[in-house]
């Protein structure tokens, strides 16, 4: 429900609302007279601030037996104050919700000051309150103020309890109001729509998602099909103590991964089995569950194309129920923070083109991965080689058809999103633009073709990321680089690792100048790739582990950060040498350039500090949090990087990393 800026200043224009903490508390109380009594289980939250603005969210639960029918709207009060100890009541406003937005209600609050905190909590009868919500607001634009935020992503609840999050609130609780975090920056994979039985390697979770209202149960794993089994994950998930004081504390802004809908999604498509499905009904209801739970600004931002739900019939042809399931919310826009600083929000899964090479096709022709050449063939379509693509895939014996010969080339972001974001930030007067990116942007290559004696070649790890659309990296770098549009920063999720390294228009060209840098975040909680690899090499893939991992009496030591970085032959050497030195002095991977950093075995979150100068970004790496814990748990390193402005004509230089704490192999300092 919007609270306008006209209601608010004809508010504060009176002396109504300015209430001593005990008058307000029982002015609350006398208005909520005879009106429900009120839970609010999932906390409080605010999203997108403005300069003069923010969402605030809450879920108000009726405390009865008799929970009334879908169309009661229940009253809740809505009270905003300048201090936590609500001194001073800035505005005091009914508000509502119902069983049809499943209690949860959004309020946009305008008319506020910039670069300003405030406090709020929802009220119900008999005296029920929410937990106390802090947010703030952005600062105006030509306000020159440093920016410090936190970013995250990939928050599964079974697979660890929160650590990364309570160590997050109790450090910031410690820190300066200078060095302390403005607002996090969530980047998708809030929930996991699946619930595999087990972890995978067999042993339990660290604790389980109760059963799905709807969701279909099967041998690996269950996973949500319904509204109420969307609804149901993000109770779950905020149930947990650590992620309600958080969303408390900081205002998030969010966009989202594939995990909020069903795994490595395109469109309304889902991909568990062998061929897409269309699932129209179901994206639809992952979205309406998203908007309920994530509070952000949609349709309150003029001339976006970001908008709220709006549920729409699901009638007609395939074509014609994907793309309304689609049209259901439009989560990509563009939020300003002074000065400094531009965020650009993009959604990596509703626009996409369907992955360029089916699954299970490298296995299929007896590759190991999928090559760099076939995935720029398959994805660049009709356009390959000055439009003259093959008639047929170099693998093999040659005679398996190019399926992309008259496609268009493949898209990520779909041609309405990807020009928005040009348009946006070629035409930002900010200092650094932002783009909140699910996906890293470095391709993660395996540099196969440096193995001696074989005949493999270069590969990408998987293609559901940017390094599945080369041709789409290249037009968004080069126009970048054509605009001389300076201090692009990508930071991103889902890999389940920390990296970070300069992107340039293509990974094949050694001479092409980088014109970004990528930031890809580790899960806050979610197993890390390294975790993955390894098992797949254990279990059926011999041949792939000593590049994967070396193992000694101290357990297991993550050679694929090595891979990455240096190489396969590196990592190969290093694993049956155990000489680090020797294995280094083999690389880099050149297949990787402008790569910097990874840590495959990672969890934990990152943090970005944005002046006029520099960018300075800690990749924070967090001890095992799989039992559960009191005290927040301990750091185990932290990577820090420095990236100056840059200006036209110049290239980004990234500085790092330096590390606090030790350092993630093959950082440490070398054995031998």
């Amino acid at each position: 429900m919007p609270l306008t800026r006209r209601s608010l200043l004809g508010l504060l224009s009176t002396s109504t609302f300015f209430l001593t903490a005990k008058g307000a508390m029982a002015a609350g109380t006398a208005l909520m007279q005879d009106k429900p009594r009120l839970e609010f289980p999932q906390g409080v939250a605010s999203g997108d601030p403005q300069q003069d603005a923010v969402m605030l969210w809450t879920r108000a639960l009726p405390a009865v037996d008799d929970i009334p029918g879908d169309a009661v709207r229940i009253p809740v009060l809505l009270q905003v104050s300048a201090t936590e100890d609500f001194a001073l009541v800035l505005l005091q406003n009914e508000v509502h919700t119902s069983a049809d937005s499943d209690y949860t209600l959004r309020a946009y609050v305008d008319g506020l000051q910039p670069d300003r905190h405030y406090y709020y909590r929802f009220l119900g009868g008999s005296g029920s309150s929410s937990r106390i919500g802090r947010t703030r607001t952005a600062p105006a634009p030509d306000q020159d103020r440093p920016v410090k935020l936190a970013f995250a992503s990939c928050q599964s609840y079974e697979d660890a309890f929160y650590g990364s999050w309570a160590r997050m609130l109790e450090d910031d609780k410690a820190a300066t109001e200078q060095e302390s975090i403005q607002f996090v920056l969530h980047l998708g994979d809030f929930i996991y729509e699946r619930s595999w039985h087990t972890r995978t390697d067999g042993s339990p979770h660290s604790r389980k998602v109760p059963p799905f209202p709807d969701g279909v149960n099967r041998k690996e794993n269950r996973y949500a099909v319904s509204l109420a089994d969307y609804r149901h994950l993000y109770l779950t998930y905020l149930s947990d103590p650590h992620l309600q004081e958080a969303r408390a504390r900081w205002p998030f802004i969010c966009t989202w991964d594939d995990h909020e809908f069903s795994n490595d999604n395109f469109q309304s498509y889902s991909t568990y089995g062998g061929e897409p499905h269309l699932d129209p009904q179901r994206k639809q209801d992952a979205n309406q569950a998203w908007f309920e739970y994530i509070p952000c600004l949609l349709g309150e931002l003029q001339g976006q194309p970001a908008h709220d739900f709006r549920r729409q019939p699901l009638v007609g042809e395939k074509a014609t129920r994907n793309q309304a399931a689609v049209d259901s919310l439009r989560i990509y826009r563009h939020l300003k923070w002074g000065r400094n600083l531009d965020i650009m929000l993009t959604d990596s899964r509703s626009y996409r083109s369907p992955p360029c090479l089916p699954k299970g096709f490298a296995e299929s022709v007896g590759l190991p991965l999928n090559t760099v050449q076939l995935i720029e063939i398959a994805d660049a379509g009709n356009t390959y080689n000055d439009g003259n693509p093959p008639a047929t895939l170099p693998v093999g014996d040659g005679t398996i058809p190019n399926p992309a010969r008259d496609r268009p080339p493949g898209s990520l972001l779909g041609l309405e999103q990807r020009d928005w974001l040009l348009q946006s930030m070629s035409s930002s007067q900010a200092r650094w633009k932002l783009w909140g990116n699910a996906l890293p942007l470095f391709p993660m290559r395996v540099d196969l073709s440096a193995l001696p004696f074989s005949s493999f070649q270069d590969s990408i790890l998987q293609i559901d990321a940017w390094a599945g659309y080369p041709y789409e990296v290249s037009y968004l770098m080069q126009y970048l680089q054509q605009q001389e549009v300076t201090g692009v920063v990508s930071l991103s999720g889902d890999h389940h690792m920390h990296g970070a390294g300069t992107v340039s228009h293509s990974a094949s060209d050694p001479k092409a100048a980088p014109v970004c840098v990528d930031f890809t975040v580790a899960g806050i909680s979610s197993s890390s790739l390294f975790e993955e690899l390894a098992l797949i090499a254990e279990r059926g893939h011999p041949d792939f582990q000593p590049i994967v991992y070396s193992q000694s009496s101290d357990g297991l030591t993550p050679v694929w950060n090595m891979s990455m970085l240096d190489g396969v032959l590196a990592a190969y050497t290093y694993t049956k040498s155990g000489m680090e030195t020797l294995a280094r002095w083999l690389g880099p991977n050149k297949s990787n350039p402008g790569l910097k950093y990874v840590d495959t075995a990672a969890n934990g979150y990152g943090l970005a500090s944005f002046d006029a100068g520099e960018l300075r970004v800690q990749m924070v790496t967090m001890e095992d949090s799989r039992s559960d814990f009191t005290g927040a748990p301990a750091v185990r390193h932290i990577a820090h990087f420095t990236l100056p402005k840059w200006q036209p004509g110049e290239q980004p230089e990234l500085l790092g990393p330096e590390f606090d704490g030790g350092a993630p192999f093959p950082f440490t300092p070398p054995s031998v």
